[in-house]
């Protein structure tokens, strides 16, 4: 049995103490940024922590307690980070549900959680949560971030600049409570209840503690070079825990700034007028910039192409040699210098050229992205975990990095590979359980104490964690030969004109594919080779395109055994973009709704062994 070296876990924390000790070490540093009416506003750490004390001061005064739910139905804001250090302040219990769920789901969420209270932040989210009110009567208020312009509030909806303001005057008047309130969180109190998006099944809600989010906070903090005054852009959702644990309470804790991008598609823009040092995101970014950025290079000249590949290959062995072998080659060195210059500086400048590191989490990062962002100069550290793990189990760092893998185990994470190939975990990340599911809970634990995650994986000789795929994905063939899909689908991915790609093969006798196509990337390689065409589903239709599909899933099939080599595909004539039904709203595939919707193109493709298409 693998196993990882276990380090020793830091003591019990909570979030209450972090967030006050750095708005006491920060106060006059800008600690949110956010764009209103094309302008880009700010608050300091000192004016953070006033709105925080009053929107304590208001839950408390509605007679809510510790223990008690507050969920947040909103987008990344000012108003939503504000909420959840009042919670976690008071020792009410964060509920967050991603904005773009529907009324039913969110209600589900609601009612289970027993939350109290609810910030939404639109009409369409008040006007979610009002369908289906009669089915939570222990929701007690409901907050509203925006303005209501064409719509009277009832008695107990409330805007959040008016419970802000009610809050200052019940301070007033009980200037004690909300650090009494303070001092009575402990490190094992539950901070957040947070659903998974349940690809089978209804939704589990995450107990997770302060300590569960603060241990992860701490280590974290002491391996990435995060420093005061560094500028993050933050734009995967907040309800998601990687984003919350690294992207909102690591980065206020250490004294950033964090500014909130407008929206997905404003992300590019965003990045320029931010210019972020930091940034979190899934992979989804990383293999749309790594897309762009070769598209742009094909278009060029002869010369230009041949001094691009070179400089890649030559700042991927200075990244090789300064990581892996420990030493730099001088010569290597210079040459990377060079390249540095000439080539790299301009791509950094489309990231608004402060860029020290992203960090890569939610899904796994294709080895061939990783490498090329590390040695452009925009390195990326990717790292691993679960909602269950608070969520990083381990994580690669400027000390310690391993292109391909996950990093090694981060401060106090004991784990321990299964006889089956599950990566097991036990350390003070770990959730104290499911909500009200004693029996899940009981399932997702070994007898030993440690944490099932789900993945296969193993660690090599140097204690890097790798993790080849999902247990419950892995492809069984009907011949007994087993494929892992997550490295075939990533590697497709990387080829131009390939947006999103589904492996299939489950108790079949060859694998097969489903590829969505990248439209942009699409015309413009058209336009390149002077295909013509009316509008995007005569675009699928053409030579050119279909030779250039075909040219992709070969390359791809090179580096595969036989048997995991894609005999057959289907192109599918719609784009996936943010917020499509097969997509997780941190854009990772839901399989299980991609099996449903397309059960009539998987079934072609094994009506017979014909070509592939």
């Amino acid at each position: 049995m693998e196993r990882a070296e276990k380090t020793n876990a830091p003591g019990g924390h909570t979030l209450a103490k972090l967030f006050t000790d750095s708005c006491r070490a920060n106060a006059t540093r800008p600690a949110l940024r956010w764009k209103k009416n094309q302008e880009w506003r700010e608050m300091d750490y000192a004016e953070l922590q006033t709105r925080v004390k009053h929107c304590a001061s208001a839950l408390l005064s509605w007679g809510l307690k510790k223990g008690d739910r507050v969920a947040l139905f909103a987008r990344n804001s000012p108003e939503w980070a504000i909420t959840d250090w009042a919670d976690v302040t008071t020792g009410l219990v964060t509920v967050p549900i991603y904005d773009t769920l529907t009324a039913e789901k969110a209600a589900y969420i609601l009612k289970d959680s027993g939350a109290k209270v609810v910030v939404v932040q639109t009409k369409d989210h008040l006007d979610k949560v009002r369908n289906v009110r009669k089915q939570l009567p222990g929701l007690k208020h409901v907050v509203v971030i925006e303005e209501m312009f064409e719509k009277a509030l009832e008695e107990t909806e409330h805007l959040f600049d008016d419970v802000l303001k009610e809050g200052a005057e019940w301070a007033k008047k009980h200037a004690d409570a909300w650090d009494k309130a303070r001092a009575t969180v402990k490190p094992d109190d539950l901070a957040s209840i947070v659903y998974t998006s349940g690809p089978t099944g209804e939704p589990k809600g995450v107990l997770l503690t302060h300590n569960n989010f603060a241990s992860n906070v701490i280590s974290a903090l002491k391996s990435f070079p995060i420093e005061a005054g560094d500028v993050a852009l933050s734009f995967l959702p907040l309800s998601h825990v990687f984003e919350r644990m690294a992207g909102h309470f690591t980065l206020l804790h250490a004294g950033c700034t964090i500014a909130y991008a407008e929206s997905i598609e404003k992300v590019p823009e965003n990045m320029l007028e931010v210019r972020p040092m930091v940034m979190m995101s899934v992979p989804r970014l990383y293999e749309k910039i790594y897309a762009r950025v070769h598209e742009k290079v094909r278009g060029g000249s002869f010369l230009k192409r041949y001094l691009f590949g070179k400089a890649v290959a030559v700042g991927k062995q200075y990244c090789h040699e300064k990581y892996t072998l420990k030493v730099t080659n001088p010569s290597t060195e210079r040459k990377y210098k060079r390249f540095d210059r000439l080539v790299f500086s301009k791509l950094r400048e489309r990231t608004g050229g402060r860029v020290k590191f992203f960090v890569s989490g939610g899904a796994a990062l294709s080895k061939e992205i990783e490498e090329f962002f590390n040695a452009v100069g925009l390195p990326i550290l990717q790292g691993y975990g679960l909602t269950e793990t608070s969520p990083v189990i381990s994580f690669n760092s400027f000390h310690a990095m391993r292109f391909g893998a996950v990093g090694k185990p981060i401060e106090g994470a004991d784990v321990k590979i299964a006889e089956d190939g599950e990566i097991l975990v036990r350390g003070p990340m770990v959730m104290t359980g499911y909500w009200q599911k004693p029996e899940a809970t009981k399932e997702a634990f070994t007898k030993d104490g440690y944490f099932r995650t789900g993945d296969i994986g193993k660690v090599d000789e140097d204690g890097f964690l790798f993790v080849t795929d999902r247990k419950k994905e892995l492809i069984v063939m009907s011949n007994g030969k087993k494929v892992a899909p997550q490295p075939i689908e990533n590697d497709l991915k990387t080829k131009p004109g390939i947006g999103q790609a589904v492996v299939i093969g489950n108790q079949k006798n060859y694998i097969s594919a489903l590829l969505w196509p990248d439209f942009e990337a699409l015309k413009k390689y058209a336009q390149e080779k002077g295909v013509k065409f009316n509008d995007q589903a005569e675009l699928l239709t053409r030579d050119e395109i279909l030779k250039l599909f075909e040219k992709n899933v070969g390359e791809v099939n090179q580096g595969l055994s036989r048997y995991e080599q894609i005999k057959r595909y289907k192109l599918l004539p719609t784009e996936l973009a943010p917020g499509a039904p097969e997509l997780t709203p941190t854009l990772k595939i839901k399989r299980r709704v991609v099996d449903e919707r397309y059960g009539g193109q998987i079934q072609e493709l094994y009506a017979g062994e014909g070509k592939a298409e």
